[in-house]
């Protein structure tokens, strides 16, 4: 039994991958990226764990960005950014509210 191990051997399987994976990439191209793709609520809210709703409900009371078609809402990848952006931010804590009894009292004593 001879064994094929020689460079000539090497060469040509070498050049029968490369030809197969030519053919791989001709059969199967991968569809670009693209930057400007539009995503739903729906995607959105499962790319950042958030209810659809809630989303909707963001987009309309301008707290996120978003585009408006009709009554759909979309988010482009920079929207999905910014949105990720805006909740990473500091929360202010709520003002102490004040009652107006407590305030005249404290002024009847200065």
């Amino acid at each position: 039994m001879k064994s094929e191990t020689g460079p000539e051997h090497f060469d040509g399987v070498a050049a029968a991958i490369r030809e197969l994976a030519e053919a791989v990439r001709v059969a199967a191209p991968e569809p670009p990226a693209d930057p400007d793709t539009l995503l739903t609520a729906e995607q959105v809210g499962k790319l950042l764990q958030l209810s659809p709703r809630t989303l909707k409900d963001q987009a309309a009371a301008g707290a996120v960005p978003h585009h408006r078609f009709g009554k759909h809402y979309r988010f482009t990848r920079g929207d999905v950014a910014e949105i990720v952006r805006l909740s990473a931010a500091p929360v202010t804590p709520p003002r102490r509210r004040v009652s107006v009894a407590d305030v005249a009292q404290d002024f009847r004593a200065a």
